[in-house]
C-alpha cells in the first residue's frame, strides 16, 4: 500500500476525485494491486500493461449494469493504471456460506441469466484479450501453445503416464470437429469462480476481472464452469475448501442442467472430453514449472485418475 499512495494521491488530484475517497487495498486480487473507495476501483499494473489495455478496451465494448465502466485509464510512475467504477457488493466468496437458501437460489439464477445475456453479444472473428490475437477458428485458441507445452512437459518423466492419456484425447479428429463447424461467436468472461463475483447477499451485483475474456465458443464459460466443478470438490475433499466453493459450484451446474444453455448435452460432454483434457495440459504445464513439480504432478495425476476424460 505504502508504495501506491503517492501514485493514488496524483491520480485523485489529475482527475478531480473528490479528497473524502479514500482508498484502502482490496482484500484479495490476482495479477493487479487494487484499491477501492466508495465509489471507485483503481487497478495498478506494473507488468504487462498492454494487457491492461486490452482489457480496458474490451470493456468499453459494453453496457451491463455487471460490467465495470472503465472511467480513466493512463500511466504513472512507470505503472499502467484504469479506475472504474466500484460496483456494490462484495464477493461472493467471503459470504456465500453464510447465506440463506433462498439468496443463494437468487444469486445462481442471476448467474445463469449473465451467461444468456453473453449470448447475445456476438462478433464474426475469435478474439481473446489475454493473447490480443484473432483467430480463424475457436480450436486455433484452445491448441495455441500446445506444442511447446507438450516439449516441456516430457522432460519430466513423471509426466509420462497422465500425458499419454491428455494427448490422447486431444489429438482425436473426431473430437476436434465439434469445433470446425461455423458456431456463432459470443462473449465470454473466461472466469466465473466465485471470486469474481460480487453480491449485496441477495443479489449479484457485478462480475469481475475480464483478463481472460474473449470472443469465442458460448459453450466456453460453460466448459470452463465444469472443470471449476472438479477442482472445487478435489478442494473439499481435501478439506481445504475454506469458501465452500463446492457448494456453490454444485447447484451452478445443477441450474445450468435445468436451463436452456446447453442446446445439445451429447455434443457438449463430447466437447468438455476435449476441453477438459486442455484444461490439464495446462494445468501439468504449470505443475512442471512450479517450485514443487514432483509432489503438484502427482496431484494432478491422482485428480485425472479419478475421473479420467
Amino acid at each position: 500500500m505504502k508504495n501506491y499512495l503517492p501514485r493514488i494521491k496524483k491520480i485523485k488530484k489529475q482527475f478531480s476525485i473528490p479528497k473524502e475517497e479514500n482508498f484502502i487495498a482490496a482484500p484479495s486480487g490476482t495479477n493487479y494491486k487494487v484499491f477501492l473507495s466508495n465509489n471507485y476501483v483503481f487497478r495498478f499494473r506494473d507488468d504487462n500493461p498492454k494487457l491492461l489495455l486490452r482489457e480496458v478496451n474490451f470493456l468499453k465494448q459494453f453496457n451491463h449494469k455487471l460490467i465495470p465502466k472503465v472511467l480513466w485509464f493512463g500511466e504513472i510512475n512507470q505503472s499502467s493504471f484504469m479506475i472504474e467504477n466500484r460496483l456494490p457488493g462484495q464477493t461472493l466468496d467471503l459470504i456465500w456460506k453464510n447465506l440463506s437458501a433462498s439468496n443463494k437460489k437468487n444469486i445462481i439464477e442471476q448467474v445463469v441469466k449473465f451467461l444468456q445475456y453473453q449470448r447475445t453479444i456476438t462478433k464474426d472473428n475469435v478474439y481473446s484479450v489475454k493473447t490480443g490475437k484473432k483467430y480463424k477458428r475457436f480450436l486455433d485458441y484452445l491448441t495455441n501453445g500446445v506444442k511447446q507445452k507438450v516439449v516441456n512437459i516430457k522432460k519430466f518423466q513423471q509426466t509420462n503416464k497422465i500425458l499419454k492419456d491428455l494427448l490422447s484425447i486431444i489429438k482425436k479428429t473426431e473430437v476436434k470437429k465439434l469445433f470446425f463447424y461455423r458456431e456463432k461467436i459470443t462473449l465470454v468472461h473466461g472466469d466465473l469462480i466465485i471470486h469474481n463475483l460480487l453480491t449485496d447477499g441477495r443479489n449479484l451485483t457485478g462480475i469481475l476481472d475480464w483478463e481472460l475474456a474473449l470472443f469465442g465458443d458460448p459453450d466456453y464459460d460453460l466448459l470452463r464452469l465444469f472443470y471449476y466443478q472438479e477442482c472445487a470438490k478435489a478442494y473439499q475433499e481435501q478439506g481445504i475448501d475454506e469458501t465452500f466453493e463446492a457448494d456453490y459450484m454444485d447447484k451452478l451446474i445443477a441450474a445450468i442442467l435445468k436451463s436452456n444453455l446447453i442446446k445439445d448435452k451429447k455434443v457438449f460432454y463430447k466437447k468438455y472430453q476435449f476441453v477438459r483434457a486442455i484444461f490439464f495440459l495446462n494445468a501439468l504445464y504449470w505443475a512442471v514449472n512450479s517450485d514443487n513439480s514432483k509432489k503438484n504432478i502427482n496431484e494432478l495425476t491422482v485428480q485425472w485418475n479419478k475421473k479420467r476424460g
